[in-house]
């Protein structure tokens, strides 16, 4: 299968909602907590090892990225939330842009949380999923690093995720082994404008 999402390009990071591009198209926010794993994912997803920046150093993304997946079709990378270096100024900077983001944006169709299998939904991944289901908006709890434990382990934490946030779906990947990267992909692609 061809892989949709190979030719994703970084387009820009923005810290105000003025700068944001016009609304239009479909916008997926990719988001979770430092160290979660989401630059990984999304690395494994477009199968480019240096488009997002992998850093041992939690909490380096500051500014909202965009990337762009197609013509009308970006995926913008949050911050990592609940990371040392920055603490509470994390809430001040763009705690504001998020809210006014998710109230004003129509071309936001879905939010993915990605949450590490070992520690899924600490406080800072409800509080997101609230935002989502304040504005309606559908999220994706996505699990990473599954290589970490065992089958057993990894089912037993999609169903008691399933079970306590009442996502339609929740998926374990692994970016290091590939695991349930092309079934994330195509979940993706269903909020795509068509």
């Amino acid at each position: 299968m061809k892989n949709p999402f190979k030719n994703t390009t970084f387009l820009f990071g923005i810290t105000k909602y003025q700068k944001l591009p016009e609304d239009v198209g479909t916008e997926i926010l990719l988001s979770g907590r430092s160290n979660a794993g989401k630059s990984s994912a999304l690395n494994a997803l477009t199968k480019n090892k240096k488009l997002a920046r992998i850093s041992k150093t939690p909490g380096r993304t500051t500014e909202i990225n965009f990337f762009e997946v197609e013509e009308g079709f970006k995926f913008l990378d949050l911050p990592g939330y609940g990371f040392a270096k920055s603490g509470h100024s994390r809430r001040k900077d763009w705690g504001p842009l998020l809210g006014e983001y998710f109230e004003k944006r129509t071309s936001l169709k879905a939010v993915v949380i990605f949450m590490d299998i070992r520690h899924p939904l600490k406080e800072m991944d409800l509080e997101m999923i609230e935002l989502c289901e304040n504005f309606d908006v559908p999220f994706i709890p996505v699990l990473t690093k599954s290589d970490k434990v065992s089958n057993n382990v990894c089912v037993s934490t999609q169903q008691m995720v399933l079970k306590q946030t009442n996502a339609p779906d929740v998926m374990a990947i692994s970016a290091l082994k590939g695991t349930g990267c092309e079934k994330l992909g195509k979940l993706l692609l269903r909020y795509v404008d068509v």
